[in-house]
């Protein structure tokens, strides 16, 4: 009622003029309406091709600008390059060329993009530092032909890290220059559509609605620009940061899954699998059974990948696999299943080489147990040994016969040929031995040259024919050493395990008994402690004549 109140009587008292007012007020809104319409649409347009050219290329120039690195940076060409210095692989020359390549494709490729006078200059940049690069990569074998060491040829050799580097970061800087410039004008059309959406009051108010909604669509889709265009950056500085440690990290990281009917493959495999194990990436994408397990860890291996699918549990495995030169190898592997559904069920991972920690372990194991010089089990593991063995048999009522075994004048040896000529005596006495020895036997080198000999499930008459065996074997035995021959004899005393006996220390101590006496009759014989008369009949009949437990030699032809 005020907005009549205010329209003037003659005004109001001409329906006519007030149709043409309405017509034209009508036509004025309807083509104001149409205007702001295509207007708005026309901005919504351009902005959407802006942004779609803007998001293209970005993809375009992020691919190339991360090639760049990837064959310029410290996992490409520098790191090829300080594998050549530190190997001399010769093939690592071929590699370096190849990272050039493929440096310079990008850079070419990038050129043929849009691009500004900055990114023009920085790549002039790159393709003069990829030329001077190929030619002091050349010259390479020449400064090793002068005798130039790893360290010298790296001081001569200048690959120009920091401008490469300098002018990547220009690239970088250049498209995000652009990356504001289209920010810009996405921002300048949607201060233009909101003065639209303005406009829209004056004529009717669904053009309020439609402008406010333009408004909030402009606004919405510039917050959604930005946000993107951040997410992008963090996302490419978390794939760089990844990337390098997967390239760089001491073992292979990997993804792999098994689908519900059973097909299983590798997601993802880091770089270093072609360096580490000699299969690359692509291939143990393509067959997750590349990878070659030992023959005698395959089931196993196998086993263990099959529970841990079964039951989405943790997967760990220790063995070994074979490399295509056929070198074997130690490696551990272990993954965790990530949360998912029934369809498909995915582990991360990583495989390290263990074969260095193998080879200690072993080395380890060898001084723990083994004698240095001879390979026979020292004092302490044959002691260990025994202890084991000894009740077994008390327990079971079976035999066990230990010999005490010392090589006559050793001493002489020493003075004669020196000590390297009596380690020489000792390992090839401890040779003749193994030869005449059972799995279950065991030799252990008991000080200097004195040795003890546990046989299980032997008695005495074994044990007697045993020692003669390896006494005569050793004394019609010459060894070569420095020009000269040695022979050496030995003396053998025998003991059998009985019932009072507490440890292997008894035996030992008769053994030793029976030993003492060999020397004292004259050396070069075996000698043994008689036990009880039941248990030496069980032993041997041919010694029943000898009621006394004093050692005796035996008949030595």
């Amino acid at each position: 009622m005020r907005i009549m109140s205010r329209i003037p009587n003659p005004f109001a008292s001409r329906w006519s003029y007030i149709s043409i007012a309405a017509a034209v007020l009508i036509l004025t809104t309807s083509a104001g309406a149409l205007y702001i319409g295509s207007s708005a649409m026309g901005l919504f347009g351009d902005m959407r091709k802006t942004w779609q050219n803007f998001d293209q290329v970005s993809e375009i120039k992020i691919t190339y600008l991360t090639q760049m690195h990837r064959y310029l940076g410290y996992s490409g060409m520098a790191q090829h390059l300080n594998d050549y210095l530190l190997h001399g692989k010769e093939h690592l020359l071929d590699i370096l060329d190849i990272d050039l390549d493929q440096a310079k494709n990008a850079v070419d490729s990038y050129g043929l993009l849009d691009v500004n006078e900055d990114e023009k200059a920085a790549l002039h940049i790159l393709r003069t530092l990829i030329q001077k690069s190929r030619v002091q990569i050349q010259d390479i074998p020449k400064l090793r032909e002068r005798g130039l060491s790893p360290s010298e040829i790296d001081k001569k050799i200048d690959l120009f890290p920091q401008a490469a580097t300098a002018a990547l970061d220009q690239l970088r800087m250049s498209w995000r220059q652009q990356a504001q410039i289209t920010k810009q004008t996405m921002d300048d059309n949607a201060m233009a559509a909101e003065k639209l959406v303005h406009m829209s009051w004056a004529f009717i108010p669904v053009m309020v609605l439609f402008g406010i909604t333009i408004f909030w669509l402009v606004n919405k889709l510039c917050r959604q620009v930005s946000a993107y265009e951040n997410e992008k950056v963090a996302l490419e500085k978390s794939e760089r940061k990844f990337r390098d440690m997967a390239a760089n990290v001491p073992g292979v990281i990997f993804q792999w899954y098994e689908r519900s009917g059973g097909e299983r493959g590798y997601l993802y495999v880091s770089p270093r699998c072609q360096e580490l194990y000699g299969v690359s990436p692509a291939e143990l994408q393509r067959n997750w059974n590349a990878l070659s397990i030992h023959p005698d860890d395959k089931k196993r291996y196998m086993k263990t990948v099959d529970e841990a699918f079964k039951k989405r549990a943790e997967w760990s495995f220790e063995g070994r696999f074979l490399t295509p030169g056929g070198e074997e190898k130690w490696w551990r592997g272990i993954s965790k299943p990530m949360p998912g559904n029934d369809e498909i069920t995915v582990h991360n991972g990583v495989i390290i080489d263990i074969s260095l920690q193998k080879k200690m372990e072993e080395e380890l194991r060898s001084l723990a147990t083994l004698d240095g010089l001879t390979g026979a089990y020292n004092r302490r593991h044959f002691l260990y040994k025994a202890a084991t063995e000894v009740p077994r048999s008390q327990r079971y009522e079976h035999p066990l016969t230990v010999l005490m075994i010392d090589l006559d004048l050793f001493k002489q040896v020493n003075d004669t040929y020196g000590h390297g000529g009596g380690d020489e005596v000792l390992r090839r006495f401890v040779e003749i031995v193994r030869k005449s020895l059972r799995g279950p036997d065991v030799l252990g080198r008991i000080g200097g040259e004195e040795f003890a000999l546990m046989l299980p499930e032997t008695n005495i008459a074994g044990a007697i024919t045993l020692a003669e065996r390896m006494r005569t074997d050793l004394q019609n035995t010459a060894i070569p050493w420095d020009k000269r021959t040695i022979k050496v004899t030995a003396s053998i005393g025998i003991a059998m395990l009985n019932k009072a006996d507490k440890d292997i220390h008894d035996i030992l101590a008769r053994a030793d008994r029976a030993l003492y006496n060999a020397k004292a009759a004259g050396r070069n014989c075996v000698m043994y402690c008689e036990e009880p008369i039941e248990l030496q009949a069980q032993a041997t009949t041919e010694r029943l004549e000898f009621a006394s437990p004093t050692p005796r030699p035996l008949d030595v032809n």
